[in-house]
């Protein structure tokens, strides 16, 4: 509740450290803070497991924040107003912010429930992790010295994740050119919404549409049928949500609005047929606009061509892991007027050498067209050890708890283990967490019954690993 009261954006978590701070000084905690913003406090450990081996328990602070059309919700000012439906928790029309307050205010918990049993905890919050990671990449390793790590970042409460794939982006600077539209032009204002949208990564498999590639393909069909000109287009609002949204400018000769009108019921039909199994909710309308637009794209059907050919969506599957995607990617935003454009692709792999080969196919298609090409790096993937002590005693605790074997699993997504992996050398990582649905949408809801298994498996667990000696 107190995190839902305090906005929380990626990279606007001051407010929300503060309050981390706060209640570490309340309870004679000590803390210590980075350089990006990443907070540590330091828990001494329960009397009789000083020797312990120390532990940190990891979440991260920012929240993806995405709403319904027409909410007007100021994520910057306005909290999180959840409700209840039955054994769930979820936002009003926005995103709940569970990923990954949830684990944030578990971490907390453990400075402020008592009768606990555990050795020395670091408890680690980071922040900008929704943007790629940011605060974990910008770790200084001097914060932690941990030997084992739990991440409470994880999303389905029968599975304990001991690896995740790496990460990396691709940035589009697009020229245009703007010119006047014809005299006789009447604009329209093309859009689909009502997608369900989802984690580009863990549900980049799944039958989800995304908003650009429908608008796309649409605006494609009329440009074959009507002569019509592309003034604008946008859609999408994170790297790492499908798009759920996304309109476009178009303006159309007045001889052929009516046709045209009637082109546009007769694709909205077919859209929600096409997709009614998955996507219920799937709308193309058009809108007029008085005003209109100041000019049409010189290079409209070159647009439409790049966003058609950027990939999107599953591109290889796993070998060692059945069923897992290997390599993927997200044609995440796009946002093209008369200032400018800029197209932006989020790629993911197990495998590092086909993040760098999907990269370099999308520079080369857009290189190709005259646009300027950034590549980000990203984030490494985090590389599963079975041998891994704190797998072995989280497993044990994971059956007294639950009654019955855990799932060890690998996920598409990025997570913090890695790169934190990667920067304290021996660190032993394993992630998990409750049921969360619709993350980075505003369908996201969390169960609660399995808020509670969590917290019951974090507290089984610190007190096994306290029984041992360093």
């Amino acid at each position: 509740a107190a995190l839902n009261a305090i906005p929380r954006p990626s990279g606007q978590e001051a407010a929300a450290l503060a309050y981390v701070c706060s209640v570490a000084h309340e309870r004679g905690a000590k803390w210590a803070q980075d350089s990006v913003g990443n907070v540590c406090v330091r828990v001494p450990a329960t009397q009789g497991a000083e020797n312990a081996p120390t532990v940190a328990v990891q979440a991260h602070l920012d929240m993806v924040c995405e709403q319904r059309p027409g909410t007007g919700h100021n994520f910057l000012t306005d909290p999180i107003k959840p409700h209840r439906e039955g054994d769930w928790i979820r936002g009003s029309a926005t995103t709940l912010g569970a990923d990954n307050g949830i684990g944030a205010a578990a971490a907390l918990a453990l400075l402020t429930t008592p009768g606990m049993v555990h050795g020395p905890l670091e408890l680690l919050f980071t922040v900008e992790e929704e943007t790629g990671l940011v605060g974990a990449q910008g770790l200084d390793p001097a914060l932690l010295s941990a030997r084992y790590m739990v991440n409470l970042d994880s999303e389905d409460p029968r599975t304990l994740t001991v690896g995740c794939a790496g990460g990396g982006g691709v940035t589009l600077a697009l020229p245009v050119a703007h010119i006047a539209a014809e005299a006789d032009s009447s604009w329209r204002e093309l859009r689909v919404s009502g997608l369900k949208g989802g984690h580009s990564g863990v549900q980049i498999h799944e039958p989800l549409a995304n908003a650009i590639k429908l608008l796309v393909a649409a605006l494609k069909d009329a440009e074959r049928q009507w002569d019509i000109r592309l003034a604008s287009i946008r859609g999408g609002n994170a790297h790492n949500a499908i798009p759920r949204d996304a309109s476009a400018v178009v303006s159309v000769p007045i001889h052929q609005r009516e046709a045209f009108g009637a082109w546009v019921e007769e694709r909205a039909a077919a859209l929600r047929q096409e997709w009614s199994a998955d996507e219920p909710g799937a709308e193309l309308t058009a809108r007029y606009l008085r005003d209109g637009a100041s000019g049409v794209l010189a290079e409209g059907s070159a647009v439409l061509a790049l966003l058609d050919d950027l990939p999107h969506g599953p591109l290889a599957w796993s070998g060692s892991f059945p069923g897992k995607v290997e390599t993927s990617c997200n044609l995440a935003q796009v946002e093209i007027g008369p200032a400018g454009g800029q197209v932006a692709c989020s790629v993911r792999s197990f495998v590092n050498d086909s993040i760098r080969a999907v990269q370099q196919q999308i520079r080369e298609r857009a290189e190709a067209d005259g646009a300027t090409v950034e590549i980000r790096d990203g984030y490494p993937g985090w590389e599963p050890n079975p041998e891994s002590r704190l797998l072995a005693v989280t497993r044990e605790a994971y059956r007294r708890v639950a009654g019955r074997e855990p799932v060890v699993e690998v996920i598409h997504a990025g997570l913090e283990c890695g790169v934190l992996a990667a920067k304290v050398p021996g660190l032993e990582a394993i992630s998990f967490g409750p049921t969360i649905e619709g993350a980075h949408t505003p369908e996201e809801r969390v169960r609660i019954p399995d808020v509670a298994f969590t917290w019951r498996l974090l507290i089984a667990l610190l007190a096994d690993l306290a029984a041992e000696q360093s």
